[in-house]
């Protein structure tokens, strides 16, 4: 008998379950006694979606899991195995799904998912929220939109004030440069002569609205685990540490420079979480620090890459701020082990 499940592909996007078959949008998943069939359609450049199906062996398919909708499993191959997932339409769905998958596990795998088991229980324990992210966020949006607000009452100040680089008027350029001066900017001229406050204050201030984006969506991702693994306190002084050493070193490198963003704090939670990771006993499982390392890695590079060809991107703070957070990191480390360690209380249950 075959059982038929209604599902969605995705192709192209980090934070969803991919396919190697090219499968994108509904589709459709059918159980049967020895293959797994997967119909879906493919996309092809200046032509429409073609119809397609690939039967998998029931036997290759192991190392099954969910993630609220969505499923994951991996299909062994000759040369090298291939992760397969989708998105089912509710939780129903998917128990009934995993119910008819094969539960073979390879070795590597399991012990990947218990570890990832134990540190979700670590964290979890120790911070289950992330107040102090949520309100730099607020902190950092509410402040950009409240200095628009205040430009557009001045005569010049037109709707491109919102956006930015380019979008705005010549009078709105300037009144803008002296806004970001009047609210804390870090000046040179100003900050290294009897205003040391600018390297705090220039941390919540942004020259556009994608460059608020950007720093905004890029602390959404890394700070939530970082203060986590921190602990609200401990966060908080890992963010102003690296913060303060990102705009000290922008001021000390550039001769004269006007700057303005959180990337050096940002860029600081990546150093500090790389040496929270190096920590002895730090309770991070081994295969957790590999991928965390595995994934932060190519962000520095890009984001540095792209600081050098970028004239206006400035390095020196991101640098700065890397150097500082992974010092800071280091002293303020702590272990996640919880007492007693009800992790593995749990796993030999």
């Amino acid at each position: 008998m075959t059982e038929h499940f209604d599902v969605r592909f995705h192709a192209g996007h980090a934070s969803l379950p991919a396919n190697p078959y090219r499968f994108q949008g509904k589709g459709q998943v059918a159980v049967e006694a020895d293959f797994l069939r997967l119909r879906g359609s493919v996309h092809r450049s200046f032509r429409l979606p073609a119809r397609a199906e690939q039967r998998l062996r029931m036997v290759d398919i192991v190392n099954v899991y969910s993630e609220g909708r969505h499923v994951h499993f991996h299909v062994l191959g000759v040369r090298e195995n291939q992760a397969v997932g989708f998105t089912l339409r509710d939780e129903d769905a998917v128990r009934r799904l995993l119910a008819l998958l094969p539960k073979r596990q390879t070795d590597a795998f399991a012990i990947a998912f218990a570890e990832q088991e134990t540190f979700h229980d670590r964290i979890d324990y120790w911070s289950p929220s992330t107040p102090v992210i949520r309100t730099l966020l607020a902190l950092n949006v509410g402040i950009y939109f409240l200095m628009w607000f205040v430009r557009r009452g001045v005569p010049g100040g037109t709707m491109g004030a919102l956006v930015g680089w380019g979008m705005n008027s010549p009078v709105d350029a300037i009144l803008r440069s002296h806004q970001l001066v009047q609210w804390g900017s870090n000046l040179t001229s100003l900050t290294l002569h009897g205003q040391p406050w600018r390297l705090v204050t220039s941390m919540f201030l942004h020259g556009s609205l994608l460059h608020l984006a950007f720093n905004m969506f890029a602390l959404w991702q890394v700070g939530q685990l970082v203060e986590r693994l921190f602990g609200s306190a401990r966060f908080i002084g890992l963010y102003a540490i690296a913060g303060v050493c990102g705009s000290l070193a922008s001021v000390l490198w550039h001769h004269s420079v006007n700057s303005v963003g959180a990337s050096g704090a940002i860029f600081g939670l990546v150093g500090g979480l790389f040496a929270f990771t190096r920590r002895a006993h730090s309770g991070v499982p081994p295969t957790v620090v590999t991928e965390l390392q595995g994934s932060l890695l190519p962000f520095l590079v890009f984001n540095l890459a792209a600081g050098f060809a970028y004239p206006h991107t400035d390095n020196a703070a991101h640098i700065g701020g890397l150097a500082g957070g992974w010092v800071a990191g280091l002293v303020l480390a702590r272990s996640i082990h919880v007492p007693n360690d009800r992790s593995n209380d749990r796993s030999k249950a």
